[in-house]
């Protein structure tokens, strides 16, 4: 079997670029594989799930506010029966004297960038807060919104039933091995015994993206 683009790993990230190669018009094939279709111990299934704005660069902003976008638009976007119980309950990150710089720093990233967060020195977040201990801390930077918790579960859910109507081939399988032409990978080899020829192969296995990479010698 030859495909235009393979995705080792079929999970959150997998899934989701599956998707929006399709939505952004992309037309040729494309193999996802997944070895474990429980996910029962897929990261993105583990996890807490959580989404935040308050990173240090705009481009980790950016992927948020793009995600939160999506949140916002869910059953426009997958069906009037989505749901991922979004809870918007903000981050709280605190500092003392040592890290203040760099809160501010990270802080004004977040401003520039649209994120609704505000920074507070300790007598604003003791009035904010009234079970929080103010010692030791100089400021804290408080997500009002667009920051909180979900279902992982359930949006992965919601991507892989999406797939299924935009000609994705599935295949059940653990990659085993990743096959070059000089600088170009060219194909994976599965454990099922099949390889598969590949135009581009896009590494989305989570916290065994390494094992991947090494596959291919990097």
């Amino acid at each position: 079997m030859r495909y235009d683009i393979v995705i080792i790993g079929g999970a959150i990230v997998g899934s989701s670029v599956a998707y929006y190669l399709r939505e952004e018009g992309f037309t040729g094939s494309i193999a996802l594989i997944e070895r474990d279709p429980q996910f029962s111990q897929a990261a993105t299934t583990l996890s807490l799930a959580s989404i935040r704005q308050q990173f240090s660069i705009p481009e980790n902003i950016r992927l948020s506010q793009f995600t939160l976008k999506l949140f916002r638009q869910l059953k426009e976007t997958f069906g009037a029966d989505a749901d991922i119980g979004f809870r918007e309950g903000g981050y709280l990150i605190l500092a003392g004297e040592a890290g203040l710089r760099i809160l501010k720093a990270n802080h004004e990233a977040q401003i520039a960038e649209g994120a609704d967060i505000v920074l507070e020195d300790a007598g604003q977040l003791a009035r904010r807060f009234s079970w929080l201990s103010t010692e030791g801390i100089s400021a804290g930077a408080y997500g009002r919104g667009g920051e909180g918790w979900f279902d992982a579960h359930a949006l992965l859910m919601l991507f892989r039933k999406a797939l299924r109507e935009r000609r994705i081939d599935f295949i059940t399988a653990s990659a085993t091995g990743i096959t070059r032409q000089g600088s170009r990978v060219t194909g994976v080899a599965l454990d099922n015994g099949e390889t598969l020829e590949a135009g581009i192969i896009v590494n989305a296995a989570g916290p065994n993206a390494g094992k991947v990479a090494a596959l291919a010698g990097l």
